[in-house]
């Protein structure tokens, strides 16, 4: 099935949102194959602990890595065929300069540049590591630094800046196809994985979950500036962490609440439900843009978030242990 690209379009909010989880809801869309964000981000096991990436600058990128890490699981539960393609080249102005005189490609590009108009042609579903967000490719021309994309809402200008399509060094090629394990064993997988990265245990050693990303942020509040790259304007980068803290603790309620209506009442549902609610409930205080840049200055504001930030880290070591309870009870309920 080809993918109908004038509606592979990317939505939700962009500082809530995990990028590359809403670009595979996108895909699914495209597909006619609608899921729900929360659906595939529980799968994904992103709803269940926000990441921390300690080598990245700028604090309100912290959470933005390690989403993909679970593509081939996501693969299965939902139905498609996974074709990584990595470049380790850079797309540079050497590069640019080279195909500007010669009208040919350096070797490396050529064949990056080959592969991922191939998969075009044939319909395929390109995603695109690009930065600060990920995209689905949805036109080609000669221009490479002009190829069309989606990506989350408001980002496109940025991503085109800082590293668009042609100089992404990651993608993959999705292609769909029935799923090719039953719904329980897809829960209960994404449960248990769930579980294991609530409590901080993730699959890559350059990355955090479960309390860091609270903790770190806590330490931050003790600092002169949360964020030294952007000095002044830290408060943005503080807003933004905590939203795409938000994103996280909403979108674990809505996957628990949806898993719950397709497998039933009788497991453990309720404590991982509520602490992911109080979660929410205390970072949800802070949404409002306008009020929080008006408050960031006051010493006792920022004391008072200190606090909630240990709260919120204590709280996701109770979601961990509700999950693990619940991935618990999944696994006796699926055993033969």
């Amino acid at each position: 099935m080809a993918l109908r690209r004038e509606l592979a379009c990317v939505e939700g909010d962009p500082n809530q949102i995990d990028s590359f989880v809403a670009c595979l809801v996108a895909v699914l869309h495209a597909w006619d194959r609608p899921e729900s964000y929360d659906w595939v981000a529980g799968l994904a096991g992103v709803a269940f602990s926000p990441v921390l990436d300690h080598g990245e600058d700028c604090t309100a990128w912290w959470m933005e890595s390690g989403s993909e890490s679970r593509i081939g699981f996501l693969g299965c539960a939902l139905g498609f065929t996974v074709d990584r393609v990595m470049r380790e080249a850079q797309w540079d102005d050497d590069a640019r300069a080279a195909f500007a005189a010669t009208g040919l490609l350096p070797a490396p590009h050529e064949q990056h540049f080959a592969r991922l108009r191939a998969a075009y042609d044939r319909g395929d579903a390109v995603v695109l590591r690009t930065w600060p967000s990920w995209s689905v490719l949805t036109g080609w021309g000669d221009d490479l630094d002009s190829l069309r994309f989606a990506t989350v809402p408001g980002f496109a200008d940025l991503v085109k800046t800082i590293w668009g399509p042609a100089r992404a060094q990651l993608a993959y090629l999705l292609n769909p196809i029935d799923p090719c394990k039953p719904l329980e064993q897809s829960i209960t997988s994404a449960l248990r994985y769930g579980a294991k990265i609530a409590r901080g245990r993730g699959p890559e050693e350059s990355l955090e979950y479960g309390a860091a990303l609270y903790t770190a942020a806590a330490a931050r509040m003790h600092e002169a500036e949360f964020c030294p790259s952007c000095g002044a304007d830290a408060d943005s980068c503080a807003h933004r962490t905590l939203m795409r803290m938000l994103g996280t603790q909403r979108s674990a309620v809505g996957f628990l609440e949806y898993a719950r209506e397709l497998v039933g009442d009788d497991l453990p549902w309720h404590a991982a439900v509520a602490t992911f609610e109080a979660m929410a409930e205390i970072t949800g205080v802070y949404c409002d843009w306008q009020e929080f840049h008006t408050s960031w200055a006051d010493a006792g504001f920022r004391a008072g978030l200190g606090r909630d930030f240990h709260t919120l880290a204590e709280l996701q070591l109770q979601a961990a242990d509700a999950l693990t309870e619940l991935s618990a009870a999944c696994d006796r309920q699926l055993a033969p």
